[in-house]
């Protein structure tokens, strides 16, 4: 079989020089799409999506230097769809809930359990 995929990152939007983002800022939403990486979000959404998702995202997790209101008519003024930004966020949401039930002494455990489920099944 033989594809060529191209994949654009979102990071380019984070860089863009009409975005002013403090420090802590940038470096939460650069850490947010890198989780979305473990997603297939890359496949399925424009990378500008899942820019501003990780922006918004990082505004809750540090509320940046813009107030409030800055922040709400900067969102307000995107060109985006805000239902797929929000259906990312609810992706990623959903990643980050699925992080804090995850523990590795469970692993192999739980991987035994599969294998003979699976075996099972197919005999």
């Amino acid at each position: 079989m033989k594809f060529y995929l191209v994949a654009y990152h979102p990071y380019q939007v984070l860089i863009d020089d009409n975005i002013k983002l403090s420090k802590p800022s940038m470096q939460a939403a650069w850490s947010i799409i890198n989780d979305s990486f473990r997603t297939d979000l890359a496949l399925v959404y424009p990378p500008h999506v899942i820019a501003v998702a990780s922006l918004f995202l990082s505004r809750v997790v540090d509320q940046g230097n813009m107030s409030d209101i800055e922040a709400q008519q900067w969102f307000a003024d995107l060109n985006v769809d805000i239902t797929d930004v929000l259906q990312v966020v609810n992706e990623l949401v959903e990643l980050y809930k699925s992080w804090g039930g995850y523990d590795e002494a469970k692993m192999p455990e739980l991987v035994t359990r599969y294998i003979a489920d699976v075996a099972a099944s197919s005999s």
